[in-house]
């Protein structure tokens, strides 16, 4: 059987859509249908896996929902702890790790999203592991939209992983180039 298609699984839609994180872009995808059918999935956090397998990982954290979703299916595969990011409350973008039994000071972690664009909310998990004393080892997304293969391995100081890409557009709400235009939103 051939591996479904990563980009095709998220169902793509060019558009104007607030991505909910402060930015707004040109391209919505359906991440809960990415998550759909996990077999399809398999072999793309396989070979996240193994890209990952080679930077000796002892944890692999992901923002919640999907990115969680991710980080525990590759840490069973790697056989290391499973870190989730909760967002914190009243913040945008900030993110909370839960309590770990003697800290997580020194551990080599991996942090993964489902799908990065702007990156706000790796860029938030990584800030709270290195506040806690971790070392970023590595940042892996099943899907890299725009800049993003760029922009996150300079922001995270690590390598960047990806089984695939899309172009995009995003930008900080206020300097939407989309509402400068007079694009009205698109409903996701």
């Amino acid at each position: 059987m051939e591996p479904a298609d990563i980009v095709q699984l998220a169902r793509p839609r060019p558009g104007h859509f607030d991505l909910g994180t402060g930015y707004h872009g040109d391209l919505w995808l359906d991440l809960d249908a990415l998550f759909l059918h996990p077999a399809l999935l398999r072999p793309h956090v396989r070979q996240l896996a193994d890209q990952l397998s080679e930077h000796a990982p002892d944890a692999v954290c992901g923002p919640l929902e999907g990115g969680a979703f991710l980080a525990c299916a590759l840490a069973d595969l790697l056989g290391v702890a499973f870190l989730p990011g909760y967002r914190s409350a009243g913040a945008s973008a900030g993110y909370r790790l839960p309590q770990v039994p003697g800290g997580i000071g020194g551990w080599r972690v991996a942090v993964v999203d489902d799908a990065i664009n702007a990156g706000t909310a790796v860029t938030a998990c990584l800030d709270e592991i290195r506040s806690r004393g971790a070392i970023t080892v590595a940042v892996a997304a099943l899907l890299a939209l725009g800049h993003a293969s760029t922009t996150i391995p300079a922001r995270a100081h690590a390598p960047f992983h990806t089984v695939g890409t899309l172009p995009s557009q995003a930008w900080p709400a206020w300097q939407c180039a989309l509402c400068q235009a007079g694009s009205p939103f698109t409903d996701p």
